[in-house]
């Protein structure tokens, strides 16, 4: 599908899941180099921005977090900007560029407030305002963190590990979409006063602050989470070790228990102890408690239990 605004001599065309029909408008009408034909439909793993002579090219992506399958996906943004012209092509993943390219469409406000000047612009304001998206969507990941940690200090440590490796998975595919935007956008501002010989003013300046400013709130959560799984790692272990040490306990308790059981249990009659007395069986009981007793006794004076 594709949808185009005109303003100010400025034109933005967007193009939401192109077909070779999208791909043959491009070719017709623009003079494209064809390495950019040849993968404009296709999903371009590699962010990059190219220069060519009066026109850039570039590849962007952005984290999306699908709360069914509670991951996150990098959706591709494809930039191909003019000095008065603005084509972008995506999935329809972001929601965002949508909502401003509908506003741009019916209010007359919005149009001459987005598309002035020059194309640059227009990207510019677009890319700020997918990126500040980026944050509230970073309030899910903190949710969970704030659930995990609650979760950790009642004693649910076993159930927190899968939960803590979700949302470790989560910021690491965050992290690996976000982390090559700051060098994307940088590069495609450098090229952007070559194509419309204007000063950009601040909106460069703005569109790297919220990069970093995600890039900032991911990291605190990163470190966040691994403070978690460290704290929920030694909380663990110190059960684990508390049962063993109570099964080494118990173990060396019954061990003598076991020796006397065995030696009472032999085949030989003559010379055993308490053999013919009346009282043997009890006897014998009483002794395996005092020694249980001795035994337990030690184990709580040397802190053992």
């Amino acid at each position: 599908m594709r949808q185009e605004i005109k303003n100010h001599n400025i034109t933005w065309i967007n193009i939401v899941n192109p077909d070779k029909k999208d791909v043959e408008f491009l070719k017709k009408n623009f003079n494209l180099c064809h390495s950019i034909l040849k993968e404009y439909i296709p999903r371009i793993k590699r962010p990059k921005v190219e220069e060519y002579k009066n026109y850039a090219f570039a590849v962007i992506h952005f984290p999306v977090f699908n709360r069914k399958t509670r991951k996150t996906i990098a959706t591709e943004l494809d930039i191909i900007l003019f000095e008065n012209m603005l084509i972008t092509n995506h999935t329809g993943t972001l929601p965002e560029l949508k909502k401003m390219f509908e506003q741009c469409n019916s209010n007359e406000t919005a149009k001459n407030f987005y598309i002035k000047n020059n194309a640059s612009y227009l990207i510019l304001y677009l890319l700020d305002r997918l990126i500040d998206t980026r944050l509230p969507m970073l309030d899910h990941i903190d949710d969970h963190i704030e659930n995990i940690e609650e979760k950790i200090f009642k004693g649910d440590e076993k159930k927190m590990v899968n939960e803590i490796a979700i949302v470790k998975h989560d910021i690491i595919s965050f992290r690996r979409t976000i982390k090559p935007q700051r060098m994307v956008l940088e590069s495609l501002i450098r090229i952007m006063p070559k194509l419309t010989n204007s000063n950009l003013s601040r909106l460069p300046a703005e569109v790297i602050g919220s990069n970093i400013r995600v890039w900032n709130t991911l990291e605190n959560h990163k470190e966040m989470i691994e403070a978690l799984e460290h704290t929920n790692e030694s909380l663990l272990s110190h059960k684990i070790g508390d049962t063993m040490k109570i099964l080494t306990a118990f173990s060396v308790i019954v061990l003598p228990l076991s020796l006397i059981a065995n030696v009472f249990g032999m085949n030989i009659i003559k010379g055993m102890p308490f053999i013919n007395s009346p009282f043997g069986f009890w006897i014998v009981l009483y002794l395996m408690f005092i020694i249980t007793s001795i035994s337990f006794i030690f184990f709580k004076y040397k802190k053992w239990l």
